[in-house]
């Protein structure tokens, strides 16, 4: 390979991946997925304005109580929170701390595959990586998932170094950044598998007799599970829970969708063939899997993927209805991409398989100019909700104008805090054909002040009559053709 391009190359990648990140950096929590953000950001400014209490992270949307919420090892949002601290509270840290974590994934993906399959397919994983689609929307996002998949790829790979060179510092390393994984999304504990293939690899049956891994295994799982024991108690002494442990109910344990096609049109076509990898990537990716295995090692990759497919059968509804559940999936799903244009493109082949094969590599040629040209749509399509003209920025500004900044108020929403966020207020949700008088009452005897909302929540939802007989019985307070304002009863 020419020396330039390996010396300088992951630096370049590196580079790319932080300028596709950087276009609208500082647009404000809102837009396409904005609920996940808002209540990440919520949580942030609570940390923020309510003294740092790192262990009862605190949500907008508990009504007249402090908020207290049972939910993942806050640490992402504490540190933004640190950086509002230093310098000014803004999104835009949030945001800039998620493509902080991309940037250091990307590079750990390029040294952990660079150990295993060599320099040019560490490239090219690392490229494929930086600007698919997904990745760079979500790890540009006010999201932990970023850091997640950050710690995830060190993890993986400190892990490998302390097997290769036995030094506890690789060891320490790794487990700091596989419990912080877990910690972050406890779905990560699914990175036990891959990590097992690595220390059976090395130390075969001798494993099981491995106090180091041992220890390493049980103190993941011990600080796993001190943090959800305690994030659990909040949740019986609040009620407030993003659902973590609702097994059969919400995200996970529920069987009945991977026994129908949609679920695997939904999860696989739609998402991971179409929005992860763009099915210019798709191809390749399914290439690549046919490919070789020249080393034992390599089978790493493999058992990443399973264990990823296995998370996804075991929490299908979360990943039927989130996509951003898969983005674990495109870290091992990368490698196959690479390898198959290493394979097709490399110096040392690229005359050989044009001669043998010319129409498939004008394929992956073809795959190859498309996988850039296919991200930039699509990620230009999920910044067109980008825009500061929305109604919600209005109604935020009003809401400010309006009202006092300890007014409790029911916002009219997807049943998401994005508008408890942005007019940074507290209190309840109603959805807009669920919304009632007797909730109206019973919020208001709480200390609700105020009813507020888009009216476009209720053009989209068909429950535009709604909306009339609102404004008809509770005095307008704001009332313009993007959003209303109304003064509930009882309230003084």
């Amino acid at each position: 390979m020419n020396n330039w391009l390996s010396k300088y190359g992951i630096l370049l990648i590196v580079f790319l991946a932080l300028i596709v990140r950087l276009y609208h950096i500082d647009f404000p929590v809102a837009g396409f997925q904005a609920w996940r953000q808002a209540d990440t950001a919520a949580m942030a400014r609570n940390f923020y304005e309510q003294g740092f209490n790192f262990f009862y992270p605190q949500i907008d949307w508990g009504g007249n109580t402090d908020g207290y919420v049972e939910t993942e090892f806050p640490l992402y949002p504490f540190v933004v929170a640190l950086l509002y601290f230093l310098f000014h509270p803004d999104d835009l840290w949030g945001r800039l701390l998620s493509v902080f974590c991309s940037l250091w994934a990307v590079y750990g993906l390029y040294l952990l595959v660079r150990k295993i399959l060599g320099e040019t397919t560490a490239l090219w994983a690392a490229s494929i990586y930086a600007i698919l689609p997904l990745n760079v929307f979500y790890t540009r996002a006010f999201m932990p998932e970023s850091a997640m998949l950050m710690c995830s790829v060190w993890g993986i790979y400190l892990f490998s170094e302390w097997l290769d060179k036995e030094k506890m510092q690789y060891w320490f390393a790794s487990l700091l950044f596989i419990s912080l994984a877990a910690l972050l999304k406890i779905s990560a504990l699914y990175l036990g598998l891959p990590l097992l293939f690595l220390a059976w690899t090395r130390y075969g049956t001798g494993t099981l007799k491995n106090w180091r891994l041992w220890t390493y295994a049980a103190l993941v799982f011990v600080s796993v599970g001190l943090w959800y024991y305690h994030a659990h108690q909040i949740y019986l002494n609040t009620g407030l829970s993003f659902g973590i442990w609702f097994f059969g109910e919400d995200k996970w344990g529920i069987a009945s969708p991977l026994l129908t096609l949609k679920f695997y049109n939904d999860v696989f076509m739609k998402s991971i063939a179409e929005r992860h990898l763009t099915y210019a990537g798709f191809i390749p990716f399914l290439t690549g899997l046919l490919l070789t295995r020249t080393t034992s090692r390599e089978k790493l990759f493999d058992w990443w993927l399973i264990t990823v497919l296995i998370f996804f059968m075991i929490v299908s509804v979360g990943n039927q209805v989130h996509e951003y559940y898969q983005l674990p999936f495109v870290l091992p799903a990368v490698v196959f991409v690479a390898k198959t244009f290493n394979r097709y493109f490399s110096k040392e082949h690229l005359k050989e398989y044009w001669k043998k094969n010319r129409p498939l590599s004008i394929v992956f040629g073809l795959c190859l100019v498309a996988i850039p040209i296919l991200s930039f749509l699509r990620v230009s399509n999920f910044m067109k909700g980008e825009r500061l003209d929305s109604s919600l920025f209005h109604l935020e500004k009003a809401v400010q104008e309006s009202t006092d900044l300890h007014d409790l108020v029911v916002t009219v929403d997807q049943y998401d805090p994005i508008v408890l966020y942005r007019v940074k207020r507290k209190g309840w949700h109603a959805v807009a054909c669920g919304i009632n008088d007797d909730f109206l009452l019973e919020c208001s005897q709480l200390g609700a002040k105020y009813l507020i909302g888009q009216k476009e929540t209720f053009f989209h939802n068909d429950c535009t009559g709604i909306l009339d007989s609102l404004l008809q019985r509770y005095d307008a307070v704001r009332n313009t053709d993007g959003y209303f304002i109304l003064k509930l009863h009882n309230s003084s």
